[in-house]
């Protein structure tokens, strides 16, 4: 487990900085834990419905476990991309950014729930959706005064 801890630790750590490539490459290898989830859910709703609840129930739970560290290496690595441009306030602009996130998918009319409900709020929505957007192109594209990055 240390070795482990040792090898992966930093990609899971608050602090440091990250440049826009791996930023983006931290991105993609987010499917490195979205695949196993949606298998471990998946196939619990399958052997759910064939009969054997108690281990689809299981399955969906530990499909479902698999995203406290999905979401702490995405926090980590938005962290470490904030941390690059904005050393004194990362953690508040990580935490705002965060806030933003969810609020423009509440409102989002593409969203499954507010397309049941008639839609979502296209007005709210692009209120949080376009400066979100912006800035997370900022993030991948912009250019940082950092010339070595450690995370």
């Amino acid at each position: 487990m240390s070795k482990l801890k040792k090898k992966f630790g930093r990609y899971f750590e608050f602090k440091n900085t990250t440049n826009g490539k791996d930023y983006f490459l931290r991105g993609i290898a987010g499917l490195l834990f979205v695949i196993p989830m949606a298998l471990l859910i998946g196939g619990g709703l399958g052997v759910m419905m064939t009969g054997a609840p108690i281990l689809g129930i299981i399955l969906i739970i530990l499909g479902l476990l698999i995203l406290i560290p999905y979401i702490w290496f995405a926090l980590a690595t938005t962290y470490k991309r904030i941390n690059a441009f904005f050393p004194k306030h990362a953690g508040k602009i990580l935490v705002a950014t965060f806030i933003v996130s969810i609020i423009a998918e509440t409102f989002s009319p593409m969203s499954q729930i507010n397309a049941e409900s008639g839609g979502g709020n296209w007005a709210v929505w692009s209120i949080f959706a376009i400066p979100q957007l912006i800035f997370s192109f900022y993030l991948l594209f912009g250019n940082s005064k950092v010339k070595n990055h450690i995370g």
